[in-house]
């Protein structure tokens, strides 16, 4: 393991992680959330939100940086359910084969919210995303 900013992680030339460029966003994170996630935590989940994004993508050439960022979200949505984490009540809508229905809801729950301080934040989902018809 090599030391960044004190904190133990893999070398790039981990075998648990499928890119070397992933161990630089892996020890970001794991700085970001010191004290809330062991950094072995932080590991696991950006090799998992690699593969996942990886097993669909037809271009590769973002995957590091979007398995960074969908690693955020899920670290940010796990601290927020074991009451890790400050901030408004987060509402997650989700649809199947992105029709936009989950779009709507967030943007009607933030228009019936107002601007209070203790507006929910709302987040669209989809399960899987609609076939483009053939042209």
């Amino acid at each position: 393991m090599a030391p960044l900013d004190g904190i133990a992680m893999p070398s790039p030339s981990s075998p648990l992680l499928p890119d070397e460029r992933l161990a630089a966003g892996a020890a970001r994170l794991a700085t970001r959330y010191t004290g809330r996630f062991a950094p072995e935590t932080v590991l696991g989940l950006i090799a998992d939100s690699y593969a996942r994004l990886a097993e669909h993508a037809r271009i590769r050439t973002h995957l590091v940086v979007l398995a960074e960022r969908l690693t955020a979200e899920r670290l940010d949505a796990l601290a927020h359910t074991q009451g890790l984490a400050d901030g408004p009540t987060r509402v997650l809508f989700v649809c199947s084969q992105n029709a936009g229905r989950s779009q709507t809801a967030a943007a009607l729950l933030a228009h019936r919210a107002g601007r209070t301080s203790d507006r929910p934040s709302p987040r669209p989902a989809w399960t899987w995303p609609t076939p483009t018809p053939s042209r």
